[in-house]
């Protein structure tokens, strides 16, 4: 398994993003915590819900959102 940081414009870590051998990636928040799921061979990413959330890759963005 691979693990991307994901941080701010301030250098501050908000989450990391793990992609299996398989190229799917799960996205998380600074604590661990599932924030999303995307799939290279759909080309969708999905929320913590299962719901899709949008046609690419989106779940920086997703990480982004749960830094509050």
């Amino acid at each position: 398994m691979h693990r991307k940081v994901i941080k701010n414009v301030r250098g501050q870590t908000l989450g990391f993003i793990d992609t299996d051998r398989f190229g799917r990636e799960i996205g998380k928040d600074v604590h661990g915590k599932m924030v999303g799921r995307y799939n290279p061979a759909t080309d969708q990413t999905y929320n913590v819900k299962g719901q899709l959330q949008t046609h690419g890759d989106t779940l920086s963005w997703l990480i982004g959102e749960s830094d509050d």
